[in-house]
């Protein structure tokens, strides 16, 4: 992102541009001694256009959470002109996944898809990896027959 010095407020390295930094809101009711973040958010409104929005298929999602660091907001312009939009915001307008739209999966996000993927009712990400893996494996195999 070319900007000098960028750290994470977790290193406590004393950078002047802290591009991660603690979460600025709380799930309400979180649990004691767990991740200010922790638990689900609803809401989180999914950008129309966007891979993630292609894998829910809707607006908006409820996502379970567990962490303490996001992006600071006074670095999503960097964030951005580095080629990651926001792809997903939470009630308060705080970024909650970006994407590569070069790349299908490259994709971050402050949600964790393991927690809320169930037996029987996978999540739409873990779906969409695992159906990609198997198209490029078959496309694979199937330029391996054709040389």
């Amino acid at each position: 992102m070319d900007i000098k010095d960028a750290d994470s407020a977790e290193n406590n390295s004393g950078s002047k541009n802290i591009v991660i930094h603690p979460v600025a809101c709380a799930v309400p009711d979180g649990a004691s001694g767990k991740p200010k973040l922790s638990g689900p958010i609803p809401e989180i409104r999914i950008r129309p256009g966007s891979y993630l929005h292609s894998f829910y298929k809707k607006d908006v999602v409820t996502e379970e959470f567990f962490c303490n660091y996001e992006v600071n907001p006074e670095f999503e312009w960097a964030v951005i002109e580095a080629g990651f939009p926001i792809v997903a915001r939470g009630p308060q307008g705080e970024a909650h996944a970006i994407e590569s739209p070069d790349h299908k999966f490259f994709i971050a996000t402050l949600f964790q898809p393991q927690l809320s993927s169930k037996p029987g009712k996978p999540h739409p990400i873990i779906v969409e990896f695992l159906r990609a893996a198997a198209n490029w494996k078959a496309a694979k195999l199937e330029d391996s027959v054709l040389e």
